[in-house]
């Protein structure tokens, strides 16, 4: 018996139903995945259900206002979203290659990141690579991932806290390592201490938000030793620059991120407390599936080997 062509597409799998489906697991609703397919929401309801019906499996069901993945559908999108996210960017790479455009490079990170460490990543990597036009993307600590997920950017570097953790969508890749350091001013009691522990920043008024730390172990430790009880406590701040600034200005201590000596200041001392916290690793943040682009690649590789070999010491 012949099946007639109607009957049988819908047992085939087709590119358009993964589509649909992966951007509505990544975005948890059909009406979030229309948008940002720029088609219907009844289009990608239809592909959805197609692509059900094809692998005999339920793979999406009502949750709140959205939806959210059953065990069949959690599976299916760590096989497909890898699928889709190479095939949108086979077009790109392509021409990319064939150099009928011109070859672009996005790059999301952090403000600390981008003041601190990349500049002389950037010089290098444009020394190298002129014909590559490199943009730059300044993204919130948290939101960086997001970036490279959505696609806004091609590589992000951070150490967000969720790296790590479970995604269909992204991987992520050790760039290199900082060290925790205390800052307070020169004349502060804490500078003329050749080691600071823990207990000694107790009854100095931190500078820093709570949730102002890379990991959320360092927050919590300070907390149970009580080191954001002193006061006055005048400043909550979160960025790296506002935290030198007001330790400079006398209004407390502060904990930040980076390499030792990297800024030069007249007015601050640095003591590191990675032999009590250990080192906070960047990673690079790539989204799993896409075609690498050996100008990505390369990008990545000059982040390695000027800033992995330049490991912070961990004595004070």
């Amino acid at each position: 018996m012949k099946v007639r062509a109607s009957t049988r597409r819908y047992k085939e799998l087709r590119f358009q139903q993964l589509r649909s489906f992966a951007e509505t697991a990544r975005l948890g609703s059909l009406a979030a995945a229309a948008a940002s397919l720029g088609v219907a929401q009844p289009t990608v309801w239809a592909q959805v259900h197609a692509l059900e019906r094809s692998l005999s499996a339920q793979l999406i069901e009502p949750h709140g206002r959205g939806c959210r993945l059953t065990e069949a559908g959690q599976l299916l999108a760590q096989l497909a979203g890898p699928l889709v996210a190479g095939m949108d960017s086979l077009g790109r790479v392509f021409r990319e290659q064939v150099q009928q455009v011109e070859a672009c490079l996005t790059v999301a990170a952090p403000q600390r990141i981008l003041v601190e460490e990349l500049p002389e990543v950037i010089a290098e990597f444009e020394r190298q690579h002129p014909q590559v036009r490199l943009n730059l993307l300044e993204r919130m600590s948290g939101t960086v991932a997001e970036a490279v997920e959505k696609g806004t950017a091609d590589l992000g570097i951070s150490t967000e806290q969720e790296a790590g953790e479970a995604t269909p969508w992204l991987q992520y890749e050790p760039g290199y390592e900082l060290d925790i350091l205390l800052i307070c001013p020169r004349q502060h009691p804490l500078a003329k201490k050749d080691r600071v522990g823990l207990r000694d920043l107790k009854g100095y008024p931190l500078v820093n938000a709570v949730n102002g730390f890379p990991r959320r172990e360092i927050a919590a430790t300070l907390q149970k030793l009580g080191a954001f009880a002193a006061q006055p406590r005048r400043v909550e701040a979160v960025n790296t620059p506002v935290i030198r600034r007001y330790v400079e200005m006398g209004l407390g201590i502060g904990i930040v991120v980076g390499r030792r000596g990297q800024i030069q200041s007249r007015q601050l001392c640095e003591h590191s407390l990675s032999r009590h916290f250990g080192l906070v690793e960047v990673n690079l943040i790539w989204r799993k599936g896409v075609l690498p682009q050996p100008h990505a690649r390369a990008f990545a590789d000059t982040v390695k080997k000027l800033l992995a070999q330049k490991q912070p010491r961990t004595g004070s």
